[in-house]
């Protein structure tokens, strides 16, 4: 009888719990640009004249959003920037976890690129795990971009990999216990697609703002909330079995990249544990000869974000003919 009791009272015991929310995708917003391609809506947005040579942006994560990169509209005044939310991340709808690879997110890369390419060349700006994927682009559809940017790009190969994940738990120690307390928040966000409760966790676990290592200057931290809603799924599917195993990362993406005659920078900074380090010891020696590297002082892995006249500057000299 209790029980019954309590279950009838259920609804109105939640009552007095403030609900919590994540943003909608695409597939429950209709007011989200998105572009569809192949079937599928990506959260889109385009700045500049449609004329315009073509500037794809490709975020970092796996699994986090564009909307931090938004630095880089500036340059829409001589481009027109493509920002898209990869496949389950960010505003873009979610999917099984089974069609987030590596693979599919080159595949999806490629269909941007032919979306908006108006038959022609496009530039790319790829950021940490948006880098890796520009690179390996770069080494798959070389004839298709003109110049690229790699912010910090995560490991290219699986010595990279190894390296990267064994430095990260150096610097760093992950305990569940950190993110208890969105994890008890998990019953009270309102879901829709059904993903919203780990997006919950994992899009304020991302925007923790500790300073210093693995990522970030002693003294600095990322902004505030710069991540709008992480996909968990995303960063299940790519990451954690990085993470859980390093031997599991068994891509080269720099497997043909030499036949990329292209413009090509790397931007590195001083902090991170992806930065001028690990770019000069694992990642250039892979990248062409006419790799430019361009280094940033006293600043960490978010440097488009953090040093947003610097970046504007470097990458605006460098895609100038």
């Amino acid at each position: 009888m209790v029980g019954l009791l309590l279950l009838l009272m259920l609804p109105w015991l939640l009552s007095f719990f403030p609900w919590l929310h994540v943003p909608r995708t695409v597939q429950f917003d209709a007011s989200l640009p998105y572009t569809e391609i192949n079937g599928y809506k990506f959260h889109t947005e385009i700045f500049g004249k449609p004329g315009a040579a073509p500037v794809i942006v490709v975020h970092g994560g796996p699994g986090i959003d564009y909307a931090h990169l938004k630095t880089l509209v500036p340059l829409s005044k001589d481009y027109r920037v493509i920002f898209y939310d990869q496949r389950g991340a960010g505003l873009s709808p979610r999917v099984d976890r089974k069609e987030i690879t590596m693979e599919s997110s080159l595949d999806d890369l490629h269909s941007i690129v032919e979306h908006y390419s108006n038959g022609g060349k496009v530039r790319l700006v790829g950021h940490s795990w948006g880098g890796m994927l520009v690179a390996g682009y770069l080494s798959k559809h070389p004839e298709n971009v003109s110049q690229a940017v790699i912010v910090e790009p995560g490991p290219l190969d699986p010595v990279a990999a190894k390296a990267w994940v064994e430095n990260f738990k150096k610097t760093r120690s992950i305990s569940i216990w950190a993110i208890a307390p969105y994890l008890a928040a998990y019953p009270f966000v309102v879901k829709e697609d059904g993903q919203e409760g780990y997006d919950y966790v994992v899009t304020k676990a991302s925007n923790e703002r500790i300073p210093g290592p693995p990522y970030e200057c002693a003294d600095r931290t990322i902004p505030a909330d710069m991540f709008k809603r992480g996909g968990y799924e995303s960063f299940n599917s790519l990451l954690k079995p990085v993470f859980d195993d390093p031997d599991s990362f068994t891509y080269d993406l720099a497997q043909g990249i030499s036949e990329y005659r292209g413009d090509l920078m790397l931007i590195s900074s001083e902090c991170s544990i992806l930065g001028t380090a690990f770019q000069e010891k694992y990642n250039i020696p892979r990248l062409p000869a006419q790799t430019v590297h361009a280094k940033t002082a006293n600043m960490g892995h978010n440097l488009l974000t953090e040093d947003v006249d610097w970046s504007l500057k470097t990458i605006g000299a460098f895609f100038k003919p």
